[in-house]
């Protein structure tokens, strides 16, 4: 699918210009070329003068090298999670319910700090059932991240 085509056919085959989804995903163009040189996101066009173009599906491809470099991964593992999960819905998916649970862990342990700081404040007693709600590890951790399949 990559190689060098017209500037028509390759908007045709993939409407995102490289600029537009580096800007969009909060990342350098730089950064987007390299994830190609290593072969984590091949451009699905190359136009005229070079350009990478992407379609639909290099943008889900990046969304989750994205939420997994978000989990510190590094490159040889995303490529390796990537590869062993074959299904964008299904690792999509997964990733949701962590995130969804990450969320919840995050509120509790935000309500501990505030009760913390509510009982500090006023001089009152703090149970450490108060003070670490939201601390205990669950059962989906950062260093496990979700893999569908699994």
């Amino acid at each position: 699918m990559n190689g060098s085509t017209g500037p028509d056919d390759a908007a045709a085959k993939a409407p995102h210009a490289i600029t537009e989804v580096a800007r969009s995903a909060g990342v350098s163009s730089r950064t987007l070329r390299h994830y190609e040189a290593v072969g984590l996101l091949p451009a699905t066009a190359v136009g005229a003068g070079g350009l990478r173009r992407y379609d639909d599906r290099a943008l889900v491809r990046l969304q989750r090298i994205l939420l997994l470099r978000g989990l510190g991964l590094g490159l040889p593992e995303i490529a390796r999670r990537l590869d062993d999960e074959g299904d964008d819905v299904a690792a999509l998916t997964a990733h949701l319910t962590w995130l969804e649970h990450e969320r919840d862990r995050l509120a509790r342990q935000l309500a501990a700090v505030r009760t913390t700081v509510a009982r500090v404040e006023h001089g009152e007693p703090l149970t450490a059932a108060e003070a670490f709600a939201g601390f205990a590890p669950t059962r989906l951790s950062v260093v496990d991240p979700p893999v569908a399949g699994r």
